[in-house]
């Protein structure tokens, strides 16, 4: 289509109350809270050193914005300083959708961002934008799939319950330390990082930067909600694990998690499904060590369920995308250290790595 009528530029702070009030349209009309998750994901993001994002300009209004969250990832002994941008936060006005300019916005990022950043990956595309980035060569890089755990009695609660939203995490979630775990609502920053430093796990794969600054900045996200699981012994946290709880408090994505030990992890998962804070508990199936595979199996998680044919009903079977950022890219851009970004084995991703998470 022709953009005659239509400004495709980059984002500049000076049009910061305008992008935040078009958002309302993705987020929601509570302005205050968009506004703040906008500065924390962009304004205070570490990795850039200013916002980036793409605007659609009609007559001068801002009409349409697509944010780039940057994320840091690293292959120990080669790079720690591996920065990707995930698209995000694609918002265009309803009265002007339709037009191409979602995907306008994109082939603007890639020009505007080649040569300053590798590769785009996506996490979280759903079945309305998927076709968009498809046109923009995105490529598949694994099956966005999850273990699950939940009965017939806690799926009914949770359909039951979907459309609810509460800006509080449900009262029933002990908080307080029991015996050796710890619940909070708080991240733990240096001792997080200490037991991230300590696993030889994924030495040979892209995996997270996480150092303190990273759990500072990444947990301040205040339009999610987190719960914080330690287990403690001796005075020293030796495993953890982080749930981003959804909207209606019914569902616990586990998004984070370490341990410096063979069985911090078993405890903390053991406690949270005997405490039945959630009706629904998922992981990310991919990139998980057969250890902790085999003691959320153990534990009754599964990626074949009545809740998983459902919600692959309701959402499909969404992919993890990549691309090299540059706009014309051949084969060899998608070489990173001499690893293949399109191979999943070469990586470690963690729910946490998405910009939704």
């Amino acid at each position: 289509m022709a953009f005659d009528e239509y400004e495709i530029r980059l984002y500049r702070s000076d049009f910061f109350p305008r992008v935040v009030d078009l958002l309302k349209y993705l987020l929601g009309n509570d302005h205050e809270s968009n506004r703040d998750y906008f500065k924390w994901k962009y304004d205070d993001n570490p990795y850039t050193e200013s916002p980036l994002g793409i605007m659609s300009l009609y007559k001068g209004k801002v009409v349409g914005f697509r944010g780039y969250f940057a994320t840091r990832f690293q292959i120990k002994g080669k790079n720690d300083k591996i920065i990707s941008l995930c698209p995000g936060d694609t918002c265009v006005h309803p009265d002007h959708r339709r037009k191409g300019l979602s995907v306008a916005m994109g082939n603007r990022a890639s020009e505007e961002y080649s040569g300053k950043y590798p590769f785009f990956l996506n996490l979280s595309s759903t079945k309305i934008s998927l076709p968009g980035y498809l046109r923009m060569r995105f490529l598949p890089l694994a099956s966005k799939t999850y273990l699950t755990k939940c009965s017939k009695a806690g799926l009914v609660k949770f359909l039951f319950n979907a459309k609810k939203r509460f800006n509080q995490i449900a009262p029933n979630i002990p908080f307080g330390t029991f015996d050796d775990i710890i619940v909070s609502q708080q991240p733990r920053p240096k001792d997080m990082h200490v037991l991230i430093e300590g696993q030889e796990i994924n030495t040979d794969k892209i995996t997270l930067f996480q150092d303190e600054g990273f759990f500072r900045w990444r947990y301040a996200n205040r339009h999610n909600k987190y719960v914080f699981l330690y287990r403690i012994k001796d005075a020293v946290i030796t495993g953890y694990v982080v749930i981003r709880v959804s909207p209606n408090n019914r569902r616990g994505y586990i998004v984070d998690y370490a341990q410096g030990d063979e069985i911090s992890i078993e405890k903390i998962l053991k406690f949270i499904i005997k405490a039945r804070c959630f009706d629904v508990l998922s992981i990310y199936q991919f990139s998980l060590t057969e250890d902790i595979k085999q003691n959320l199996q153990d534990l009754g998680f599964k990626n074949v369920s009545l809740f998983r044919a459902i919600e692959r009903r309701i959402n499909g079977e969404l992919p993890l995308l990549i691309r090299p950022v540059k706009h014309k890219y051949c084969d060899s851009d998608f070489f990173v250290e001499g690893m293949d970004l399109r191979k999943m084995e070469n990586w470690h991703i963690k729910g946490i790595c998405s910009d939704d998470a």
